[in-house]
């Protein structure tokens, strides 16, 4: 009976901060004289540019709310970007906002078919109640297609059919510092022709923009190679990679790069090592999620959405854990959950969460790739009941 209550507690009290996106929207479309202006906003002034054809300017610094933001994404983008821009502002968002939700749901489903989960409500009241979805909601962005596109690539895995896991990976290209991590693993999963199916899908992206001329492909290069000088602008704790938490601690130079790249190369070869033991290929699939967004150069608190597919994962595979490495694992997980809220929900009501020194969430997710690839799998009388 007590694990039994202690659930449809957890159950209320993630169903109730869903209300956080849900009371947002309210205001947004109810109440608000006009909309908001979020990263969508950013993302549709692009758009209106792009079809306007001042190209010139895509790539270029904007203006929006309080903040200065630039289009990081490759030109093939500025396609979806376009049909935002041809619709009125409400419009726009509510398509956003639409598709996200969908692309929430069906990537929840898409790990069901790796490994449901029992008590499969309450997974998706942790879904639907997390800061992630919110940051997708509030801030009008895409990482809910982000994690789906991911999730169906690991579907295909889980299913034998890693050609088609290559075409999912491939499509990763919209938001190409995804792809090292997961186009490795495609080629080593599903050999060349797998491989191959990720860069012909990458290449026909690519000369999707002909008609754009190579002006705008020299343009996102540039915005690129800045990428490090980009980064020093932003706040560190609105990123959750590793490399930010080391940025956090030890400022940005030469030693925090070299200290990022041999950690991240430690962390490569223990998810190598975790990958070619006798787990449960859910487990090797919330492997790597993990370890793309730990080691990934950028990921803004947005796209903690990816999340889901790890998350999901753990609960859904609780029999194929000790139960110290299970708990351990949920002890990582509830960590990071709440710290997301705390600096972005929380942080009214306490003060001293707001905007902190530390960019907390780099730690917490590396120390549960860590937990989770040295886990391992258990002696059968050692697993969770």
């Amino acid at each position: 009976m007590t694990g039994r209550a202690g659930k449809e507690v957890l159950r209320v009290v993630l169903l109730a901060h869903a209300v956080i996106w849900v009371a947002w929207l309210i205001y947004a479309f109810g109440v608000a004289p006009v909309l908001p202006e979020r990263d969508w906003v950013y993302l549709r002034e692009v758009g209106k540019s792009f079809l306007a054809g001042d190209w010139a300017s895509l790539y270029g610094e904007r203006k929006i709310g309080e903040g200065t933001m630039l289009f990081r994404y490759p030109p093939f983008v500025l396609y979806a970007l376009a049909l935002l821009a041809a619709v009125p502002p409400k419009t726009a968002y509510a398509l956003i906002c639409v598709v996200q939700l969908l692309a929430a749901l069906s990537t929840v489903l898409l790990v069901f078919r790796i490994r449901k989960p029992r008590d499969a409500d309450l997974v998706i009241a942790a879904v639907f109640g997390s800061a992630a979805l919110a940051h997708v909601i509030v801030s009008g962005q895409s990482s809910a297609v982000l994690a789906l596109t991911i999730a169906a690539a690991g579907l295909c895995w889980s299913s034998g059919r890693n050609v088609l896991a290559g075409v999912c990976v491939g499509l990763l290209a919209w938001k190409p510092n995804w792809l090292p991590v997961l186009g490795l693993a495609t080629v080593w999963r599903g050999g060349i022709r797998a491989g191959a199916a990720s860069g012909m899908v990458v290449v026909g992206l690519m000369l999707s923009t002909l008609p754009l001329g190579a002006g705008v492909w020299h343009d996102f290069l540039t915005i690129t190679t800045q990428s490090s000088e980009i980064e020093t602008r932003l706040l560190a704790y609105r990123e959750i990679t590793l490399l930010a938490s080391l940025r956090s601690i030890l400022a940005w130079g030469a030693a925090t790069m070299i200290i990022w790249a041999v950690l991240g190369t430690l962390l490569a070869g223990l998810a190598i090592h975790a990958l070619r033991d006798a787990r449960p290929i859910g487990r090797s699939i919330a492997v790597l999620t993990l370890l793309a967004l730990v080691v990934n150069p950028y990921a803004n608190f947005y796209d903690g959405f990816v999340l889901v597919i790890p998350g999901v994962l753990w609960y859904a595979h609780r029999n194929d854990y000790s139960e110290r490495a299970w708990w351990s694992i949920g002890a990582w997980l509830a960590a990071y959950w709440l710290w997301d809220m705390a600096v972005f929900y929380y942080s009214s009501f306490v003060p001293a969460f707001d905007s902190p020194r530390l960019s907390a969430a780099g730690i917490l997710l590396t120390g549960w790739l860590v937990t989770e690839a040295v886990a391992g799998v258990p002696n059968p009388r050692l697993r969770m009941p």
